[in-house]
């Protein structure tokens, strides 16, 4: 974890390539995996693709809130469009959110491939 740490200091600075990202198929929801019925060595493993699971799919949820609320933005012209959500800084700030969440799950995917190939 003291990469995370470095990583989130990194990416502070730098935009987040994931906001600009708009899928064009539609996102299906994951279904978890019901580890109460596998051994104990793979009920860890579960447990590791179910919270990976919810990290994606709130990224994805994050993302699309995302360009939806730029698309505000960008029509905010007039009064008579509605204003975006969030300012530059909660943009900014949720756009952090959705790297550093990444990165942590990509550290814990490492970890799990370590531990396989090791």
């Amino acid at each position: 974890m003291a990469n995370a740490s470095s990583n989130d200091a990194a990416g502070a600075d730098a935009p987040c390539a994931c906001a600009s990202y708009r899928p064009t198929a539609q996102f299906k929801p994951f279904e978890w995996i019901q580890g109460e019925r596998l051994d104990a060595s793979r009920q860890s493993q579960a447990a590791f693709l179910n919270d990976a699971r919810d990290v994606v799919q709130g990224a994805q949820t994050l993302v699309q809130l995302l360009g939806w609320d730029e698309d505000r933005r960008d029509a905010a012209s007039s009064d008579a469009d509605p204003a975006p959500l969030f300012d530059a800084g909660q943009r900014s700030s949720l756009q952090r959110l959705l790297s550093a969440a990444l990165g942590l799950l990509h550290e814990r995917i490492e970890v799990q491939c370590e531990a396989l190939t090791g």
